[in-house]
């Protein structure tokens, strides 16, 4: 039996409940924006990854409110597994990581347009109703 390897995406959809807005962002090289991402190494633990990834792109520490969504991309050959996480801001000043070109934050129910990406209905609603 062949051995299947697959990345695991750790994903933050980092929300300020203050201002009901979702801190997104846009990496050097790329064309739009995207949620705040990275890839879980081997022997990481989830939270740990999470918040690392975070505060590495932003310069903000983040509470990790739990996983919201998953996706299996595996089927369709981009051999990864995205874990969604919804995370709060609780500390830390804005800070561009390395290969980050731009931050910014925006309504939840311009994510879509803000992305120029189409996310499964129940993501685009459980976002949606954080605004």
């Amino acid at each position: 039996m062949e051995k299947q390897e697959f990345k695991v995406k750790i994903i933050g959809v980092i929300f300020d409940p203050k201002t009901r807005k979702i801190l997104v962002g846009k990496n050097k090289g790329d064309e739009r924006f995207s949620f705040l991402e990275g890839d879980l190494k081997q022997n990481e633990e989830l939270d740990q990854g999470l918040k690392k990834t975070t505060t590495e792109k932003t310069g903000y520490i983040v509470h990790n409110l739990g996983a919201i969504y998953a996706r299996n991309n595996i089927a369709n050959k981009k051999d990864t597994v995205e874990l969604y996480f919804l995370c709060e801001a609780t500390e830390g000043e804005e800070k561009l990581g390395k290969n980050v070109e731009e931050i910014k934050w925006i309504k939840p129910k311009e994510v879509e347009e803000d992305l120029k990406e189409k996310f499964p209905s129940r993501l685009k609603e459980y976002i949606s109703n954080l605004g």
